[in-house]
């Protein structure tokens, strides 16, 4: 390392330790009153400690948010006989995402703030065999403190959005420094490969392994209020500010041709459902929140819960990606796709190239605002059709699935590598 990365690296510390003395305040209230002493005491590195009584490495996988979390899920099944896991997280619902799919003796932590005394604490009470960072999430500190503790470090499901890009070659020298302490890096696309090699990643250490994403199982069932529910029924999935409207006027002026249909909408982010809740009220629709109980006979229902949606979408008889009909690059797809579900998608899906590939082959639907209450009536109307494109979804998902199988591999040679892959 360099002498003036390590003065950009000390500047960058400055500058977070200064901005978390202002926010800390702010972010600590936003928290539930119960998870505040535990949420700062591990954001500043006091995190469970790890005991040497087994023999197994211990991973350590850090997955921002809910989207994360769900892509590491398979990844952490695939690790999950080679090694010991403990998940950090960002945000609380990332947090009950992964609670909901550890077992017994697993950890689920609040990752520490990026500053140096935090994340040595954090590694020396955790003492990872290795450090598996998901979809791109660089903190310098982070990674520069497992680097000094010898500590292997991969990305996982690696993918690189054009804000991204745009940003990290503004700062290009120094994302070049800390991408040179990272061991693999296993990126979801061709596009993404080459984006992270020109940023500076070292180019023998960059694979397409695809994204762990197509290799999420659909759930074993649906929830059981999905049988309450009338049919057709829609699934507006991570749906954002200015999209409910949209999806709604297009529910509103086709549900006269197909009485009884239901549409399920499941806002992106959980602050968000009371002011769905108030919108829903301003229009007069008939609705109910899952929280709340009793969705029969009502024309719209409020997904309120955390890390249910992949399970409804498998009750749909269509899909509505959210974040693509207003400009946030829209969201998951694969999931739909694993139950071989009909997906309609806006123009707006630029945080996932595949969903091109999805477009062209005809395993899904582009719709922009004026055009959606139209393609829907067409779906519905046209019962073959919407299945033929369920049924390309799902091949699609299933073409693309292996992620898993190469990510864990990857994990695995690091270790021997490392001579991590039986702890000392």
């Amino acid at each position: 390392m360099t002498r003036a990365f390590d003065l950009m690296c000390a500047a960058y510390s400055l500058f977070y330790a200064s901005a978390l003395t202002l926010l800390l305040p702010v972010h600590c209230m936003k928290r539930p009153r119960r998870l505040r002493g535990r949420w700062l005491k591990e954001r500043f590195g006091f995190v469970p400690g790890r005991g040497r009584a087994g023999e197994r490495p211990l991973v350590w996988i850090h997955a921002v948010s809910v989207g994360e979390a769900m892509a590491a899920r398979p990844l952490i099944e695939g690790v999950r006989p080679e090694a010991d896991v403990v998940v950090s997280t960002v945000t609380d619902t990332g947090q009950k995402v992964v609670r909901d799919f550890l077992t017994a003796g697993e950890e689920c932590i609040y990752v520490p703030f990026d500053t140096p005394s935090a994340t040595r604490r954090a590694t020396g009470r955790i003492r990872p065999d290795m450090l598996v960072i998901m979809e791109t999430e660089l903190w310098p500190n982070l990674i520069r403190t497992a680097r000094a503790e010898g500590v292997p470090i991969l990305v996982a499901n690696g993918r690189i959005s054009d804000a991204s890009f745009s940003g990290y070659r503004r700062m290009r020298f120094f994302v070049k420094g800390m991408l040179a302490m990272v061991d693999s890096f296993c990126m979801q696309t061709e596009r993404d490969a080459e984006r992270i090699k020109a940023l500076g990643a070292p180019p023998e250490r960059v694979r397409v392994t695809g994204n762990l994403k197509f290799d999420i199982s659909p759930p074993a069932g649906v929830p059981s209020w999905c049988g309450e529910l009338g049919r057709p029924v829609l699934v507006a999935g991570s749906t954002h500010e200015g999209e409910e409207e949209i999806i709604l006027d297009a529910f509103n002026s086709i549900k006269g041709r197909f009485r009884g249909a239901t549409l399920v909408v499941a806002p992106r982010h959980p602050e968000r459902f009371s002011e769905v809740e108030r919108l829903l009220r301003a229009r007069g629709a008939d609705f109910a929140r899952i929280s709340g109980g009793a969705v029969r006979g009502k024309d719209v229902v409020l997904l309120d819960t955390i890390g249910e949606l992949h399970s409804v979408y498998g009750c749909a008889d269509i899909c509505i990606i959210g974040g693509s009909l207003v400009p946030k690059g829209g969201h998951n797809l694969f999931e739909p796709a694993s139950w071989a579900r009909p997906v309609v998608c806006g123009p707006h899906m630029e945080n996932f190239p595949l969903a091109r590939e999805f477009i062209e082959s005809g395993a899904a639907v582009e719709a922009g605002a004026d055009e959606l209450a139209g393609i829907l009536d067409g779906l519905l109307s046209d019962a073959d059709r919407a299945r033929e494109i369920g049924r390309r979804a799902g091949l699609l998902h299933a073409e693309n699935s292996g992620a898993v199988l190469e990510t864990v591999g990857e994990v695995k040679r690091l270790l021997r590598a490392s001579g991590r892959d039986a702890a000392a």
